[in-house]
């Protein structure tokens, strides 16, 4: 079976029952001595049968503990097989949600086979599931065919989920982060983070600005916009084909949208003042932006078929930063009306903002979580730096994600609308993070590249 017309292949896809019988699952989990306290672990049962998995909401501060052992096949390619274990490894642990065991405590090197394991030795160490491999080389030298299961070890199952894989060698990290997914999905019942990725504002030396796309971890960076000057805020499409950005090229801060496929491009508005794009609605067609005239800026909506812009704000001040609800029928939007920057959401058919945040004297950067009706921003605390938080669309729950220890701001949603991904200032250095929407599990995102300045999270749109 061909993916998207790609060369990368799910050859299978097999995924098994779980756990037909939980009484036997919880001997088994007190026989091992496994310590899995802090992460919730839910009980559904449906024709029959029991499914266990985590709760992301109501996960707590230990990790699910795995096994990576060494793979059949692997002396064929030792370099390749050990930089797709180091990235499932990684991927799996910037979940916050599992943590590879030290392999000096196998007692097997490795399965007896890709579906046979003593699940006694590796239950002895702590392990609840083990990530099998056979790694093999195509006909062609730079293909390769890797087949990955997950055995569970709790209920002595072999293939809980097992994957084929075609692909050429270049593309080993977009096949262990589809792996990682498999995991996270097998585990928690959603789909997985880790086969994305981001689009962001990459600084030059020269002071002007890139815009680039690069996988979540920040391997394998695409340059997208690279024409000298300074470009900022990029905004891309959910169907991928459309990209908007704020540029200078022309000596104003004006909105272009470029065809991904082509790289033609449309300048969408005009003139000396600043205007940044905001959110796509869900199908593509239109595009939240701000403008300003004479001191003044508006939330605008740009319809992409038609061609037109509709003002939709029309508050003498600062309006800015709009994101739509993930029905399209309401949007989010920074304002200055109270007298400081705060959260106001308004209906796309008219009527009057209402007043989303009441604490602090800043608030930006509203980003709306696909997934629910919870809002991420920037927000100033009591300490005067600037934090990460989220607040529901009904004004409940304001929570404060990130520990004041620091400057943190630009949220961005996972397509799954599970974790987010922000950055941090460290003197005079940007850094990434990631954490899940409950502010756990928080990870450092390193990367070779240069600070990424605007992150959006988005669903993987190229190899």
């Amino acid at each position: 079976m061909r993916y998207a017309g790609r060369d990368l292949a799910d050859v299978r896809h097999i995924v098994y029952q779980w756990h037909p019988s939980l009484a036997l699952w919880l001997r088994r989990l007190l026989a091992a001595s496994l310590s899995v306290a802090g992460i919730a672990i839910l009980c559904s049962v449906a024709s029959a049968q029991t499914r266990v998995y985590i709760d992301v909401d109501q996960a707590g501060g230990d990790r699910l503990p795995l096994a990576l052992p060494k793979w059949f096949g692997e002396e064929a390619a030792p370099q390749l097989a050990s930089r797709m274990q180091a990235v499932l490894r990684q991927d799996l642990v910037n979940s916050g949600l599992f943590r590879i065991l030290d392999a000096a405590t196998y007692i097997d090197e490795r399965p007896q086979s890709l579906d046979t394991l003593r699940y006694q030795n590796w239950a002895a160490i702590g392990a609840v599931g083990v990530i099998a491999g056979q790694l093999g080389l195509g006909s062609a030298h730079s293909q390769m065919v890797i087949e990955l299961v997950l055995h569970d070890v709790l209920q002595q199952q072999s293939r809980l989920v097992g994957k084929e894989y075609r692909a050429s060698r270049g593309r080993y990290r977009e096949v262990a982060h589809r792996f990682s997914d498999v995991v996270f999905q097998a585990f928690t019942g959603e789909t997985g983070p880790f086969n994305t990725q981001v689009v962001c504002v990459r600084p030059r030396s020269d002071r002007g600005k890139d815009i680039i796309r690069m996988d979540y971890d920040g391997h394998d960076p695409t340059v997208l916009v690279q024409d000298g000057a300074l470009n900022l805020q990029p905004s891309l499409s959910p169907d991928g084909r459309s990209l908007a950005y704020t540029s200078y090229r022309d000596g104003f801060p004006n909105i272009y949208i470029r065809q991904m496929a082509t790289g033609r491009e449309q300048r969408i508005t005009s003139g000396p003042g600043l205007a940044l794009p905001g959110g796509w609605s869900g199908d593509s067609q239109s595009l939240l932006l701000s403008r300003s005239e004479d001191g003044n800026s508006d939330i605008f909506l740009y319809h992409a078929r038609r061609r037109s812009l509709k003002r939709l704000t029309t508050y003498w001040g600062i309006d800015v930063s709009p994101s739509f609800a993930p029905d399209g029928q309401r949007f989010v939007f920074t304002s200055d009306r109270s007298g400081a920057p705060q959260l106001y959401i308004a209906d796309m058919r008219g009527g009057s903002p209402v007043r989303l945040t009441y604490s602090g004297s800043y608030n930006t950067s509203p980003i709306w979580s696909p997934k629910a009706d919870v809002i991420a921003f920037a927000g100033r605390s009591e300490t005067d730096s600037l934090d990460i938080y989220t607040i529901g669309a009904n004004g409940q729950g304001l929570r404060r994600l990130t520990d004041a220890d620091g400057s943190y701001e630009a949220p961005a949603w996972s397509p799954n609308g599970r974790f987010l991904m922000y950055i941090g200032q460290r003197g005079d250095t940007w850094l990434r993070y990631l954490m899940r929407q409950d502010g756990q599990g928080k990870q450092l995102l390193a990367s070779d590249e240069a600070a990424c300045l605007a992150p959006q999270w988005i669903i993987r749109t190229s190899p």
